[in-house]
């Protein structure tokens, strides 16, 4: 009896993904799988640094990644962990939604930094779990569909 001959499904190679790619659009199921199993660039916090004019230290602390963890992976030119990974795709995707819902990046940067009495903090201090994004998530929900929050 012949065995079944296995399928390999062909997967497409694609670029690294920068934040501001993130921010740009959401990236394909698989390749944010891949992205977060095989770590992202740790660059991608500056990157996100810079397009969210925040101090990096304030990223780092809202993303609860230590600075020396970051500072090391940064000059052992070593990827993020797949659950830091996982955070800055959270934070690209809810900065692209932040920027859909008000309409350019500075109303969203300016939003996701401020205190939001809804959340009882910044958004931007909720994205390291996905409790915490849900929330964010439905706020922009609330605001997308014409409530107050």
């Amino acid at each position: 009896m012949a065995r079944p001959s296995k399928r390999t499904a062909t997967r497409r190679v694609t670029a690294p993904l920068s934040f501001r790619k993130l921010v740009a659009s959401a990236p394909d199921p698989d390749q944010a799988i891949a992205s977060v199993r095989n770590g992202l660039a740790a660059n991608a916090i500056d990157q996100a640094v810079d397009y969210l004019e925040v101090p990096r230290k304030d990223l780092l602390a809202a993303l609860r990644i230590p600075a020396s963890t970051f500072h090391r992976r940064l000059a052992a030119n070593e990827p993020l962990s797949p659950s830091e990974s996982e955070k800055v795709l959270r934070l690209g995707e809810l900065m692209r939604r932040a920027e859909a819902t008000f309409g350019n990046p500075r109303a969203a940067r300016d939003w996701l930094t401020a205190a939001n009495l809804a959340l009882g903090d910044t958004p931007l201090a909720l994205i390291d779990t996905e409790a915490g994004a849900a929330q964010v998530r439905r706020i922009l929900a609330i605001l997308d569909y014409g409530g107050v929050a």
